[in-house]
This record gives C-alpha cells, sequence and structure tokens, in this order.
C-alpha cells in the first residue's frame, strides 16, 4: 500500500534543526501538550506537497514558517521533505518526465547492479541491484524555503532532488489519487469551515470532486469558438444585406436597360411610319386645301349679295318702329314694366319657400321612416335578449345534469380503479411464483446443456477408446501424421481467434463510445425539450401579456383602425414615447387626449381612415400626419436663465425619448409645457407658462389650475423601461427558442445517425462474436484432441491397460448421463407447464380486463368534463350577449328620443313655411290682375309694335351673321393658303428623308395615333433615364458572389449549430458528472452518518432541476430527535455531520494517505470511540495520521507518536508503538 514512510521537517515553525518524523502504515495519533508543534507536522505535509496557502498553514507569510531562532541570521531557511513507499504502486510511473526511472530506482543501483551481476524482478522487468543494501522503493518530495533579511524569499519544489515547478508536482501528486482541492489534510479550521461555509460552497466543493471545472473549460472554449463563428457569420451577414442591395439595385439598372433598349428600337421604327404617314398626309391635306379655297370663293360671292339686300331691309323697318314705338309710349307702357318686375320677384320668392317646403317634408319623412326603423330594432332586441333569458335557463338545467353526470362517472372510475388496485395486489404473489419458476427452469437448462455435451463427448471418446484398443497397432503409425496436422491447425485457429478477439474488442469500444454518445445526445435531447416548454409557456405568457396592454390602448376607433390593415400607420402617440418611471404621470397628465392621437405618414392615410371610420360608423379619432405636423415650439422659456428655480426639471419634451422622425410630433403634444417637482413651486409662474407637476397636477398659461386625485383607469400611457424590458424579455425568449430548435433539429439527425451506428456496430458485433465463439470452440476442440493425440501416443504401447480401464470408466460415466439426463428433462418440462398454467390465470387476465374498462371509463370521463366545459363556456358567452343586447337597447333609446325631437322641429317650421306660401300666393294673384289691366288696356298697339321690332331684330341678326361669315371666310382663305404654300415645302422636305424601300405600315394605323405612340414613348424613354447599360454583366458577377456567400454562410450557420449542440452536450455531460458524484457522496454520507451517529441522514439541494445556481444542505436526523438542518445542530451535531460530510467525499475519491487535526475536539467520548473505529476500520485501505488528544482515538489506533517541547524551545517527537 502506497503511504507516506516518513517526513523530514528542518527549521520549520517549531522543529529546529533537522528532525525526522518516520511514518508507518496505518493508523496513527500525534498527540502532545497544546502548544507543543504537534499540528506543525501535517502542516509540514501541506507545506512540502502544496496543498494549501500560508494562512492555510497558520501563518500570515511564508517567511512566518521558518523556525524563530534562526530570524537572527542573514539568510535563513526551511526544508520539509516528505518521502513515500511505493512498493505496491502499480500505476503511472512517477517523475518529472518519462525518461527518469521507474519506482524510484535511481542509475547508480543500475551501475552498481551491473558491477555485482544481481537482479530482481519488477513490473517493468528486471532490474539489477547493488550487494548488500536493501531494496525500498521510494518517491521524495521536497519544498525548501530561503528567506533574507530583507525579508523577501524564494520557494523550491524538488522531486527525487530535482527542482520542478508547483504545477510539475501537483501533475505526479495526481497519480498518487493526491489532489490540492481534495480532503487528504484535514485541520481544525475545516470542519469549522463545512459548518459555516454558504450552501453554494458546500455545492461547490461537490462540483471540484465531479471535475465540472473541466466541461466548464470546454463551454468556454466552444463558446470562444461560437462567437468566433457568429462574428464571421455576422460579417458575412453584413457582406450579403450589400449583395443584395447591389444585386437588387443592378437588377432593377438591368430591368430598366432592357426596357430602355426595346422602347428605342420601337421609338426608331415607329418614327420611320411617322415620316411616310407624315408624307402621305401633307399630300392629301394639299389637295384638301385646294379644293376648299376654290369652293369657299364661290360662297364669299354669294354672301356678299344677300348683305346687300338685308341692308335695304333693314332701313325700311327701323323707320316703321320709330312711328309705333311713340305711338306706344303714349299710351302707358313704363307702368307694365314695372308691374312685371314686382310680379317675376313675388314669384321667385314663391318657388324658394316650395323648395324649401319640399326638404322640410322629405326630412320629416326621413324621421319618421327613422322612427320605425329604430322602433324595429328595439322590438328585435327585445325579443333576442328574451331568448337569450329562455337559453340561458336550458343551459343552466343542463350544467346541472352535466355535473351530475360528470360526478356519478368519477365515483364510478375511482371503483375500476380500487378493483384493479385489489387485482394488481392480488397478482403480486403471482408475479413472484412465476419468477421462482422462470430461475428454476433457467437453472436445470444451465445444468442440462453440459450434461448433454459431455454425453456427446463421452460417446465419442468410448467409440475412439474402442477403436484404439481394436486397432492400436495401425493407429501407431498414423499418430505421429495425425498430430502434426492437428498442431498447423491449431496455429491457424489461435491467430484466427486473437484476430477475432482483437476485432470484439475495437467493436466493443466502438459501440460503447457511440452508446455513450447517444445517450449524452437523448439526455440533451430531453433537457432542450424541458426547456422549451418551459421557454415556450413563459414566452406566452409574457405575449399574452403585451397584447392584452396593447388591446387595452385606445379608444374604440383607434382600435378599429389598427385592425384595418391602412398601411402607413405609425401607432398612438403614447406607442411612440419612452418615459422614465418618476416621469410618466406628469408627461401623461401634460399630454391629455393627445395620447390617443393616431400617428400616420401623410395626410393621405388620415383621409383614408376618416373614410374608414365613416363606413364603419367607429367614431372619430385624431390623426397626425408626419408631412404635415408642425410642433408648437414658439415662445420657448429659455431655460438657461431658469435652472436656478426651485423644482423645475425639464421642458417635458426634453424628458421623453423617441425616434427623431417623431420630434414634431411630440413638440405638438407637450409644447412649451415646463416640469416642475411639487405644486408649490410651479405656482410661482402661475400664468406664464404651461406647467405638470410630478404629482400631477396642471396649470395653464389662462391661470386654470387641474389636480386632484390621480384615476388609474386611464388605459393610455407610454412606454417605461419596465415595457422595454418585457420587449427584451420576449426577444430573447424567441432568440433562444429559435437557438434550441436548430439544435433540436441537428441533435435529432445526430441522434438518427449515432442510433443507426449503435445498430450497425452492434450487429456487426453480434456477429464478430459469433465468429469469436465458433474459434474458441474449435481451439479447444483442436488443443483437447491434440492433448488426447500426444497422451496416446506416448502411452499407447505402455498403457494399454490404462487405456482398457479409461474406457470401462468412461462407459460407467455415459451411463449415470444417460440416467439423469431424461430424469433432468422430465423435471424442465414439468416446470415449463406449471410456468404455462399460471400465466393463464384468471387473475392475470381479469386484471387486464380492469385496465381496459378502467382506460374506456378515464376516455368517458373526459369527454363528460370536456361537455361540461362547453356548456360553461356557452353560459358566459350568453351573458356577454345579454350585457351587450342591453347596452344597445339604451342606446337605441337614446336614438329615438333624439329623432322624436328632430321630428317636432321639423313640424313647427314646416307650418311655418305654409303659411309664408299662403301671404305670396295672395300677393302674386293681386300683381297679376294688376299687369292684366295693363296689357288690356295697351292692346293691339303694343303687339304690332312687338312684331315690327321683333322683325327689325332678326334681320339685323341675319346681317351681323353674313358680316361675320364673310369675315371669317376671308380670313379661312387666307389661312388656307399660307397653309397651302406651307404643305408643299412641307412635302419638299420630306421627300428627301423619306426611307428606301418604304416599311409596310399597317393600314389601321392613323399618323395622330402615331404620334400620340411616339410622345409616349419618348417620354418613357426621358423617364427611364439616365440608364445603365453595364448592370447586365455587372448583375451576373453580383448574383454569382451571392450564391458563393450563400453557401457559406449555410456552412457557418452548420458550425454554429453544431458548437451550439456540442455545448449542449458539455452541459449534459457536466450535470451528469455532478449528479453521479453527488448520488455517489450522498451515499456514502447516508451511510457514513448512520456508523457515526447512529441515525439517519442525507445531502439535499435547493433546486435539484437547477444545481449549479442551487446550494448543498446537510439534513440529519440523530438518534432520538427530530430531522434538522445543520444549521439547527449543536456544536458536537454539527461536528459529527461534518465530518461524516467529508468522510464521504474521501470515499468518493480515495487518496493513500489522511491527515486529521484534532477533528474530534467538539465530540464526547462515545461519539469519539465511534469516530477512531471507523478510521480504524479503513487502514487496510489507506494510511491515517490524526492529531489528538482524546484518549478513545488513542486507544484504538495502531501507535502513537508523542510531541513534546520539554528540552530547550524545539519541538521533539516520541514514538510508542501499542
Amino acid at each position: 500500500m502506497v503511504h507516506i514512510k516518513r517526513v523530514e521537517l528542518t527549521n520549520f515553525k517549531s522543529f529546529g534543526g533537522t528532525t525526522a518524523v518516520p511514518l508507518l502504515p496505518g493508523f496513527t495519533v500525534i498527540s502532545g501538550p497544546n502548544g507543543s508543534g504537534k499540528s506543525n507536522i501535517l502542516d509540514a505535509l501541506l507545506f512540502a506537497l502544496g496543498l494549501s496557502s500560508s494562512k492555510g498553514m497558520r501563518a500570515e507569510r511564508l517567511p512566518d514558517l521558518v523556525n524563530n531562532a534562526q530570524s537572527r541570521k542573514t539568510t535563513v531557511e526551511t526544508l520539509v521533505t516528505v518521502t513515500f513507499d511505493l512498493s505496491d504502486y502499480d500505476g503511472e510511473p512517477l517523475g518529472r518526465n518519462s525518461d527518469e526511472t521507474d519506482n524510484g530506482l535511481s542509475s547508480e543501483m543500475e551501475e552498481l547492479g551491473e558491477e555485482t551481476g544481481l537482479e530482481i524482478e519488477t513490473e517493468t522487468g528486471k532490474m539489477p541491484v547493488p550487494l548488500g543494501e536493501p531494496v525500498d522503493l521510494e518517491w521524495t518530495v521536497a519544498r525548501k524555503l530561503r528567506v533574507t533579511k530583507q525579508g523577501t524569499y524564494t520557494s523550491t519544489y524538488y522531486i527525487n532532488g530535482e527542482a520542478c515547478t508547483q504545477t510539475e508536482l501537483h501533475e505526479q501528486l495526481n497519480k498518487l489519487r493526491i489532489y490540492p482541492e481534495g480532503y487528504n489534510v484535514v485541520l481544525q479550521g475545516d470542519v469549522t469551515g463545512i459548518i459555516t461555509m454558504k450552501p453554494r460552497e458546500r455545492r461547490e466543493i461537490i462540483d471540484e470532486l465531479a471535475g465540472v471545472a473541466s466541461f466548464d473549460r470546454k463551454i468556454t472554449l466552444a463558446k470562444e469558438k461560437l462567437d468566433a463563428v457568429k462574428d464571421r457569420e455576422e460579417r458575412s451577414r453584413i457582406v450579403e444585406q450589400e449583395l443584395i442591395a447591389q444585386r437588387d439595385r443592378l437588377d432593377k439598372d438591368r430591368s430598366k436597360a432592357e426596357k430602355y433598349q426595346q422602347l428605342r428600337e420601337e421609338f426608331q421604327q415607329k418614327s420611320q411610319w411617322e415620316t411616310v404617314l407624315n408624307y402621305q398626309t401633307l399630300q392629301q391635306q394639299q389637295g384638301r386645301l385646294r379644293e376648299q379655297i376654290e369652293a369657299d370663293d364661290r360662297t364669299l360671292t354669294e354672301l356678299n349679295e344677300q348683305r346687300q339686300q338685308k341692308d335695304q331691309q333693314i332701313h325700311t323697318t327701323s323707320v316703321q318702329l320709330e312711328a309705333l314705338n311713340a305711338h306706344v309710349k303714349a299710351m302707358g307702357e313704363e307702368e307694365l314694366i314695372a308691374l312685371q318686375s314686382s310680379l317675376a320677384t313675388e314669384e321667385a320668392q314663391q318657388r324658394q319657400l316650395q323648395t324649401r317646403s319640399a326638404e322640410l317634408e322629405t326630412a320629416l319623412q326621413q324621421t319618421v321612416t327613422q322612427i320605425h326603423q329604430t322602433e324595429q330594432e328595439l322590438r328585435q332586441q327585445y325579443q333576442t335578449l328574451d331568448t337569450l333569458a329562455i337559453e340561458k335557463d336550458q343551459e343552466t338545467l343542463n350544467l346541472g345534469q352535466r355535473q351530475r353526470e360528470r360526478d356519478t362517472l368519477q365515483a364510478t372510475v375511482e371503483r375500476s380503479r380500487e378493483a384493479t388496485s385489489q387485482v394488481a395486489q392480488q397478482a403480486e404473489s403471482w408475479m413472484v411464483q412465476q419468477t421462482e419458476l422462470h430461475r428454476q427452469i433457467e437453472t436445470l437448462q444451465k445444468t442440462l446443456d453440459p450434461h448433454r455435451t459431455e454425453q456427446a463427448r463421452l460417446r465419442e471418446r468410448v467409440e475412439q477408446l474402442q477403436r484404439q484398443l481394436s486397432e492400436q497397432q495401425q493407429s501407431l503409425a498414423t499418430l505421429g501424421e495425425e498430430l502434426s496436422q492437428k498442431t498447423i491447425a491449431l496455429e491457424g485457429a489461435t491467430t484466427q481467434r486473437d484476430a477475432t478477439s482483437q476485432q470484439v474488442a475495437t467493436l466493443t469500444q466502438q459501440v460503447t463510445e457511440a452508446e455513450t454518445n447517444l445517450q449524452v445526445q437523448q439526455e440533451t435531447q430531453t433537457r432542450l425539450l424541458q426547456e422549451q416548454r418551459e421557454r415556450q409557456r413563459k414566452l406566452d405568457k409574457l405575449e399574452a401579456q403585451h397584447q392584452a396592454q396593447q388591446e387595452a390602448t385606445g379608444s374604440y376607433a383607434t382600435k378599429i383602425i389598427a385592425q384595418s390593415g391602412i398601411s402607413g400607420l405609425c401607432g398612438l402617440v403614447c406607442q411612440l414615447g419612452q418615459v422614465e418611471p418618476q416621469y410618466q404621470l406628469a408627461l401623461e397628465t401634460a399630454a391629455g387626449a393627445r395620447l390617443g392621437h393616431i400617428v400616420v405618414e401623410d395626410d393621405s392615410v388620415a383621409a383614408a381612415a376618416i373614410e374608414f371610420l365613416k363606413r364603419q360608423q367607429a367614431g372619430r379619432a385624431t390623426f397626425l400626419p408626419l408631412n404635415k405636423i408642425q410642433g408648437n415650439r414658439s415662445n420657448l422659456p429659455n431655460l438657461a436663465t431658469m435652472r436656478n428655480l426651485p423644482g423645475l426639471i425639464d421642458l417635458a419634451v426634453n424628458l421623453i425619448e423617441y425616434e427623431p422622425r417623431y420630434q414634431d410630433i411630440f413638440a405638438y403634444v407637450f409644447g412649451n409645457t415646463l416640469v416642475f417637482n411639487n405644486l408649490s413651486n410651479a405656482r410661482k409662474l402661475l400664468g406664464q407658462y404651461r406647467i405638470v407637476t410630478l404629482e400631477g397636477e396642471l396649470l395653464e398659461t389662462t391661470g386654470a389650475m387641474t389636480g386632484g386625485s390621480v384615476s388609474s383607469r386611464s388605459s393610455l400611457h407610454f412606454g417605461t423601461d419596465q415595457g422595454s424590458a418585457e420587449a427584451r424579455n420576449i426577444a430573447a425568449l424567441k432568440e433562444r427558442l429559435e437557438e434550441i430548435e436548430r439544435i433540436l433539429e441537428r441533435c435529432n439527425r445526430s441522434i438518427e445517425e449515432t442510433s443507426q451506428t449503435v445498430k450497425l456496430r452492434s450487429q456487426q458485433l453480434n456477429e464478430v462474436r459469433q465468429t469469436l465463439r465458433d474459434h474458441q470452440q474449435q481451439v479447444s476442440l483442436l488443443e483437447s484432441e491434440i492433448k488426447t493425440l500426444r497422451n496416446q501416443q506416448e502411452q499407447l504401447r505402455s498403457q494399454l491397460e490404462k487405456n482398457t480401464q479409461e474406457l470401462n470408466t468412461a462407459q460407467i460415466r455415459l451411463k449415470n448421463l444417460e440416467a439423469e439426463i431424461p430424469n433432468l428433462e422430465t423435471k424442465l418440462q414439468q416446470d415449463r407447464e406449471v410456468l404455462a398454467q399460471l400465466e393463464a390465470t384468471h387473475s392475470h387476465s381479469e386484471w387486464q380486463q380492469l385496465q381496459g374498462v378502467l382506460r374506456s371509463q378515464e376516455t368517458e370521463l373526459q369527454q363528460k368534463e370536456n361537455a361540461l366545459r362547453t356548456v360553461q363556456q356557452r353560459l358566459i358567452e350568453i351573458e356577454n350577449q345579454q350585457t351587450r343586447l342591453q347596452d344597445k337597447i339604451q342606446e337605441g333609446n337614446q336614438k329615438l328620443e333624439a329623432i322624436r325631437q328632430e321630428q317636432k322641429s321639423l313640424t313647427q317650421k314646416l307650418e311655418t313655411v305654409k303659411i309664408q306660401l299662403a301671404e305670396i300666393h295672395q300677393k302674386i294673384q293681386q300683381t297679376r290682375v294688376k299687369v292684366s289691366q295693363v296689357e288690356a288696356k295697351l292692346g293691339e298697339e303694343k303687339k304690332q309694335r312687338d312684331q315690327v321690332e321683333t322683325q327689325l331684330g332678326e334681320l339685323r341678326l341675319a346681317k351681323q351673321q353674313l358680316d361675320w361669315q364673310i369675315e371669317k371666310l376671308q380670313e379661312t382663305q387666307q389661312g388656307r393658303r399660307e397653309q397651302l404654300t406651307i404643305k408643299l415645302e412641307q412635302i419638299a422636305a420630306i421627300r428627301t428623308e423619306l426611307p428606301e424601300p418604304l416599311p409596310n405600315i399597317p393600314q389601321n394605323l392613323d399618323l395622330a395615333s402615331l404620334q400620340r405612340e411616339l410622345r409616349s414613348l419618348q417620354k418613357r424613354m426621358e423617364a427611364l433615364e439616365p440608364v445603365n447599360m453595364l448592370a447586365l454583366e455587372e448583375f451576373e458577377r453580383t448574383q454569382a458572389r451571392l450564391e458563393e456567400l450563400t453557401q457559406k454562410l449555410t456552412t457557418l450557420e452548420g458550425e454554429r449549430t453544431e458548437l451550439l449542440l456540442r455545448i449542449e452536450n458539455f452541459t449534459t455531460l457536466r450535470r451528469r458528472a455532478f449528479q453521479e458524484a453527488f448520488d455517489a457522496v450522498n451515499e456514502n454520507f447516508q451511510t457514513i452518518f448512520a456508523q457515526l451517529s447512529e441515525g439517519d441522514g442525507y445531502l439535499e439541494i435547493d433546486n435539484p432541476e437547477d444545481p449549479f445556481s442551487s446550494g448543498l444542505n446537510l439534513i440529519a436526523h440523530p438518534k432520538g430527535k427530530p430531522v434538522q438542518r445543520l444549521t439547527s445542530m449543536s456544536g458536537g451535531e454539527k461536528s459529527l455531520t461534518a465530518l461524516s460530510f467529508i468522510f464521504a467525499l474521501q470515499r468518493y475519491r480515495p487518496s493513500p494517505f489522511y491527515a486529521f487535526d484534532e477533528v474530534d475536539m467538539f465530540l464526547d467520548g462515545a461519539n469519539v470511540e465511534r469516530l477512531a473505529r471507523m478510521i480504524k476500520s479503513q487502514t487496510e485501505q489507506a494510511q491515517f495520521i490524526v492529531v489528538s488528544l482524546r484518549r478513545p482515538m488513542m486507544e484504538a489506533s495502531q501507535r502513537t507518536i508523542g510531541v513534546t517541547q520539554a528540552r530547550g524551545a524545539y519541538t521533539q517527537v516520541l514514538g510508542i508503538k501499542l
């Protein structure tokens, strides 16, 4: 057993000079008076092995470890050497490297061994040893501390006399299962530390034992790689976005260039058509102009003749009219004209009143129609309300019936469960009997198979012996040849067996690794699925809360607008700003109703939304278009001069966070409003500025003051940091869920691949194992045959009698087997029949039948509960419909009352208009009578005068028409002659531009349509300019780069998913390692605590689902006391529990030696005895060095080392073997 053989202390603490403390395997107690330095021996172990800091060795600094008597020297040093006995060590070679000699044998010993020629056997081979010297397989560790007069110091570690670093030393100590984080040396403060440390620190001890740090390092390394991949992916994404933008831009330029090219070609073709059509049109126009000029010249001559005749007629008629006018005027014409004017005015008033009367009658008819419609709607609503009340009563009765059915069925299910449980309890004995029968059958089968094999072998042997006895002389000649053949066959079979065995080992390792990997992947999948469900539930909850808040924001009109799908909506004012919680009330008060105004991109969106509200009759809303809104920034106060005002905080618009594009919106909402801390400070500026306080008081520039208790019923609020935090939480949850989804997808593929690998490797392993079994059987058979042949060859001539005896023995054994095997087969058949009858018993089938009935009843119960919930939901819907109908009825009654009031007003107005119509009608009648009287007086004279006047007017009008025709025709003729000249010039010019040959032009195409098309093509071409004609080639190059980058991004995404899966697998392994360590330590703790306290205890994790964020509690139940936690125990119980925990840690990771420093100081005698017995019981597995003053501990030890300072100031050591 590896153990500490010797500790040498030179000037270490209380030890002056050099003191060697020999230590033996087993249980050693170090004892002595207080202050004698007995604990310094354990400090020396910690110092030499580098297992603790200076404070752990009860020193402020390392120089304090040097003996005080040496402080007067210029340079002092202390040296501690620990020698290990490695006589039973079978692990990896110790030393600084693999070139050093194994097991501590020096090169000098090899040289001496070569001189003497002696050798010893070791595990690594033969080693030379010197004569006359004992062989000690030792390994030495030393540490030297040199301290100068100035207080500086150097510390050096040595392994077998060679300097090394602390890291190198710990690597070698790890091979001996000695760890710095372990509990090889338990000092006085370690037990107290276990008691006083926090649960999380206690759990971290398990972390260290489980090697969680190594997984943390792997996770950290994987995360660093993941961050690097993410950075590369983000950079690639940025380049991708730039390429996509460039590609889209080039795509537009390419389409634009292609379209421009097509338009240009079409424009050139149609320009040629225009030239041809222009030439043809000009020729046609030239011919028509010549014909029109000739025709209009003839018409002009005829018109001049007609004008001369009209002049003569006008002169004659004018003379006649003057005579008639003089005669009519003398008879009263002016009075008639006045009466006619008055009559026209009265008739106009009558028509206006009639129109007004018709409008009032129409409006009155509409009000009557509205009254009828509203009354009809109210009657329908009342009927619906009555119907809902009846339906509610019916559903209430149905609800009671459903509840009774559910309760009855639930009672039936409970009875069925009880019956099933009883049958299951009865079936327990049946299962025990069945298991026993299986075991008996298996035992008989194991006995019967070797007997059958032996029987076959003996029959073959008997036959062989008989042949040997009858043909022995003949067989001697062939034995040599047969033996040679068997030997060659054995060599070949052995080679095949070894190769197959190596293949089995390789496949077994591959299957184990694949199964381990599969298990890790499955555990990772389970953990991720659980995390996915938890995070999805949390996300659903947060989104539901957020949705509820959004739905509760704003009026009915704003909600209708938000749901309309109109593009260009930015949101409510309250949704576009973020405020700090302390300013929320003040800013919401200052904004007032403008919180609910809707911000839109431009006024066209606002107009469309208003029209939508009109169509839906959804009320009114105020819209703030970004392109038109003007913030009120006039008369802003000078804050620089007002900073000294008590209580002033800032302008309201400066206290809200928003996007820059909404600056005018919030300037409009808040204007020049100031924010003060309280009302008393704000009142000093009342009437000068608009002011709001943090408590919600509002002071207007008019002097008005608003304040009082604050209502919390408003649903319009600015966003706060809490809302942003919720949004960030939702975004983080969605990101994590997407990440988990990708990891799960990759994990599922990995599980499927690994499962296929396990299946394939397992199948291969089974096949190879079968082959190995065949080879082993073949080798065994060949070895047996060779052995038999050799025996026959050696003894054939001299042992004929012995062969006869062997034949007799084989025949007797064969006869016995032939007698035993039928009995065993009969017994096996009987047991199988009993097992078959047992499995067909009524209890088994009854239990299965009851299980089927129970599942059917549970399914029916679930259906009843679903039906019950449906009825309950319907009742809630009916109550909601009743509430809405009552609200509509109330609105209808109010609307009906308003319409009736309007009907009354319209009736009064209509009566007034009718009275006015009667009065004006009477006036018109009177005026008409007067006109008739005057007209009768004038008589025929006026009629004759009017006829002559009408005739004169017609003649003058005819003459004017002739003059206009003549003048117009002359101008037209002049213009036509000028046009003819121009057309001739144009025809001569276009004739030179005609294409050769002339193109084919569609027959139905005219010049005007063609010119419109050309103008359209020209405008379309100008609209497309400028055009990038190189876009086609650039687009193809950009598309190729984008496809290459997309492939790269796909690869990076795969790498990122693979790294995420690797991190999750490391997390799974990390948790598994912790859980395995915890379970083992917990089991050890329960066993050890039961031995030490005669009670029971266990370890408990605060949150088993997340152990790495939890603490570790020690739960104990001392004999005769209730269950307690560590904090509620007495001092002795705490020490005993902490020691149990330390022993549990040591048992989980055993070491070759343990050292305890007065760990029994708080225990009573009985507990010290139990502790000593436990230590003694473990001395076969490890060396124990205990510093103690307690008699039970010393009595239980195998030897005691006494420590004293009786002579001089140095500690002295005395050994006593008990």
